[in-house]
């Protein structure tokens, strides 16, 4: 055989060679992808406030509980260095909710509502990508689409009466809690969707936001969802709405209960699951009708 004929042969038996060798070589990993943050990097939370009919009562104490919350994440350094911002608005048409969707750009949104007008809200709120956050009534969860809280013997069904004192609502009539006494959390053995009894200490921060409040219900619960909402946001690196909406369930659902913002975020650096227990206890979220459940 000529040389050259040999010396391509030989050439052409080594290509062959690292070909099949690089056939056997381990394929590369799929990197896990990482969902890219959406939001603007401020937590912008509208605050829906009932300013007629039953629940108009409340709606000082939620402005209240809500601007509490934000500047207690805001002096602990935001989320993620950015501020929290609460945005009021007075009532809680589905009209209201988006144009505050285009006006300032809304990641969230917080309603005591009747079940009618929280059922409105949730198209809208899905269509503009807004986490929304209906407190839990006694009403509005009469017929709840998940069981609240699986883990506990059917708070719904209990009867115990919160450990504060009740008064009868000029607005309603119906029974409304007042300030407790005791340091410990109100939350304790009452029916799942009757409001908090807030601590004598609560009610003290609380009015370092509105010291005209005399009528308290809802104050603890819109406090809790801010704190939640600003949680979430820290869990899922993102303030956008579908973000927020999955982080709820991340820091309610954890194994290290946590009770305010600053220690649930030395957990979470621990790279720990959190349950946030707030003022008004525990939270169950169901974010297909948007409503929030608390209880013991």
């Amino acid at each position: 055989m000529p040389r050259r004929v040999m010396i391509a042969a030989g050439l052409l038996a080594v290509a062959v060679a690292m070909t099949g060798c690089a056939g056997l070589a381990a394929p590369l990993p799929t990197p896990t992808p990482v969902a890219t943050p959406v939001g603007d990097k401020t937590l912008n939370i509208v605050n829906l406030l009932e300013t007629s009919g039953a629940l108009a009562a409340f709606a000082p104490a939620q402005e209240a509980g809500t601007e509490l919350a934000a500047r207690e994440v805001n002096d602990a350094g935001g989320v993620g260095g950015n501020p929290v911002m609460i945005w009021h608005r007075t009532d809680a048409l589905p009209a209201t909710l988006t144009a505050a969707a285009g006006a300032v750009k809304a990641d969230a949104a917080i309603v005591a509502a009747n079940p009618t007008a929280a059922t409105s809200l949730l198209e809208p709120a899905t269509l503009a990508k807004i986490a929304l956050v209906a407190i839990g009534t006694e009403k509005n969860i009469a017929e709840p689409t998940v069981k609240p809280f699986p883990d506990a013997t059917n708070p719904g069904s209990s009867t115990a009466k919160p450990t504060g004192k009740a008064t009868s609502s000029p607005t309603t009539g119906a029974s409304t809690p007042k300030p407790s006494g005791s340091g410990a959390a109100s939350a304790a053995d009452r029916k799942a969707g009757a409001p908090a009894v807030p601590t004598a200490e609560f009610v003290a921060r609380l009015t370092t936001s509105n010291p005209f409040l005399t009528e308290f219900t809802y104050g603890a619960e819109s406090y809790q969802l801010v704190i939640a909402l600003a949680l979430a946001a820290t869990v899922a690196n993102d303030d956008a709405g579908p973000s927020l909406i999955r982080g709820l369930e991340q820091v309610t659902t954890g194994d290290v209960v946590c009770t305010d913002y600053a220690s649930c975020l030395t957990v979470l650096k621990d790279n720990r699951a959190i349950k946030y227990i707030g003022p008004a206890g525990r939270m169950a979220y169901d974010a297909r009708v948007g409503v929030v459940t608390f209880g013991p």
